[in-house]
């Protein structure tokens, strides 16, 4: 193997010597910790109670009603201009109300219904979203370490390099600016570790706002065990089936269409029924007690309301139309997506195995061109082109890995199967 695998591999083997945390332990933290996703959870809990309150229409309302009155009679003169003695009475009413509307709400609770999807759907799309950040967050922080070793191992040649050519400089063997190179190319090579030690730093901070806690000893997984799609037309049909964007946008036609419907209600009469019964004392000075009861149909039909009725009606067919051209619009985009993220993951692929040959190539141009300088074919800048194309090879392989499992995750997300279930994360609370 490259001697440059071999260097990595045990730094990563040493790191991980310690208890380790793979990509799903993340995945795993995010899904439990993260605040953005807990707050759509706690929206979805409110969207279920709007559907709790659109179907308590369908059932009675009771309401209890109790009254209790001082009367106080005083200088009272009748007809006949007789003073009357004064006189007073208590009177107290306890009544109940039982009333039922009839024919009412069936639109508006549908609509509530599909809410409720479109909530969960809502849920889906948060969720598979920080779950593909939470990705991209842990293979920045994976590839921001390789790139501490890439560096560094850069640096330490390009110091073996300097002290090299200072020997040969003195012994008159190469020219002061053979000497320049390789200090220039020091320079550089410390800037660019110095880089990579604030890029880890950054992607640290960005993985523990995601994930919710500190990246430690982070375990790097070649082999990802994924259900993907096995083709484009695989790809596209899930999609279709289970993109939450595109659920959402079918949805909210739907509803456009319960909404319409619900206008259409307000433009037609309106079915109650009520009964009351009462018992009341002391009600006035010949009456000590009395129970009465009062059963009351009602139909309230619509006449004339500003033409605010029908303005509603037109508007919420406006909509329906609105929202159906959405849909279908919609439909389309995420079928391209869909297409695109395909095409993308094949080219990762094989972006991935030209890497590979890449970093092969450039380790044995490097270490065949170092012994031809030290046997004095070569020049110092024919090395330091060499390193040159060895560490961009490097850092090239480590990106388009990186990009390769990004792009995996990228078909999960797009056809809606990026989520705790589809990948069996073991989630549990602490």
């Amino acid at each position: 193997m490259i001697k440059y695998f071999k260097i990595l591999i045990i730094s990563i083997l040493l790191i991980n010597s310690v208890k380790a945390e793979t990509i799903y332990d993340a995945l795993a933290s995010s899904y439990l910790n993260n605040n953005e996703l807990n707050s759509q959870r706690e929206k979805t809990i409110a969207v279920d109670e709007d559907l709790i309150q659109a179907l308590s229409i369908f059932k009675p309302s009771i309401t209890g009603t109790i009254n209790q009155s001082d009367y106080l009679n005083e200088d009272q003169i009748n007809s006949a201009g007789t003073t009357q003695v004064d006189t007073n009475y208590q009177p107290k009413t306890n009544s109940i109300i039982i009333e039922q509307k009839l024919f009412q709400g069936i639109p508006d609770a549908m609509k509530a219904r599909k809410e409720v999807k479109i909530a969960r759907y809502e849920l889906k799309k948060v969720e598979q979203n920080v779950l593909f950040k939470t990705v991209k967050a842990f293979t920045d922080v994976i590839r921001a370490e390789k790139n501490i070793i890439i560096t560094q191992d850069n640096l330490n040649l390009s110091e073996q390099q300097v002290e090299l050519d200072k020997g040969r400089y003195e012994r008159g063997a190469i020219k002061l600016s053979d000497l320049a190179q390789s200090e220039s190319s020091l320079a550089s090579a410390k800037s660019k570790f110095i880089k990579a030690k604030n890029d880890l730093l950054i992607s640290e901070q960005n993985y523990t706002n995601i994930v919710g806690d500190e990246p430690k000893n982070l375990k790097s997984e070649n082999k990802l065990m994924l259900k993907l799609p096995i083709s484009l037309n695989d790809t596209i049909q899930s999609a279709e089936r289970s993109n939450p964007e595109l659920k959402i946008s079918e949805l909210n036609y739907f509803k456009s269409k319960d909404e319409l419907n619900s206008a259409l209600e307000d433009l037609g009469p309106k079915f109650s029924l009520s009964y009351k019964l009462s018992e009341s004392r002391d009600t006035s000075l010949t009456i000590d007690e009395r129970k009465q009861s009062l059963f009351g149909a009602e139909v309230e039909i619509p006449i004339y309301q500003g033409g605010k009725n029908y303005s509603s009606f037109r508007q919420k067919k406006s909509l329906k139309l609105s929202k159906e051209l959405d849909y279908l619009y919609k439909k389309k985009e995420i079928k391209k997506e869909a297409a695109n993220k395909w095409s993308e993951y094949s080219l990762k692929k094989s972006q991935l195995d030209l890497a590979k040959t890449q970093l092969e190539a450039a380790e044995i141009a490097y270490e065949g061109i170092k012994q031809e300088y030290e046997n004095g074919l070569r020049t110092t800048l024919d090395v330091l082109s060499s390193r040159s194309l060895l560490l961009e090879a490097r850092q090239n392989f480590i990106q388009v890995e990186q990009d390769e499992i990004l792009a995996r995750f990228e078909l999960l997300r797009i056809t809606g199967n990026l989520t705790a279930v589809y990948l069996e994360l073991e989630a549990k609370s602490k």
